[in-house]
């Protein structure tokens, strides 16, 4: 913690709002890569405009990937006392 201090600066603590509401954001993130999972990416490669040319691992890999930015973008935005 000490060395994470010295080279990002005080760390500051979060409140148990924006615990909840990152947790809230893991839970949506995970449920929504289950989905892709149990539905097939054929679906999912409609909805984001993905290339039926990449192949099916290609395709889940870039919407986990998205799904996942998207994610964290949201929580950085948590973390800071931005809320959207």
């Amino acid at each position: 913690m000490e060395r994470l201090a010295k080279r990002d600066g005080a760390v500051a603590k979060l409140t148990d709002a924006q615990k909840a509401a990152l947790a809230e954001v893991d839970r949506k993130t995970k449920a929504k890569l289950a989905e892709m999972e149990i539905l097939g990416n054929d679906r999912w490669r409609k909805q984001e405009k993905i290339p039926k040319k990449l192949s099916r691992s290609g395709r889940a890999a870039r919407c986990q990937g998205k799904n996942q930015n998207q994610a964290e973008k949201e929580k950085e935005c948590i973390r800071k006392g931005v809320t959207s």
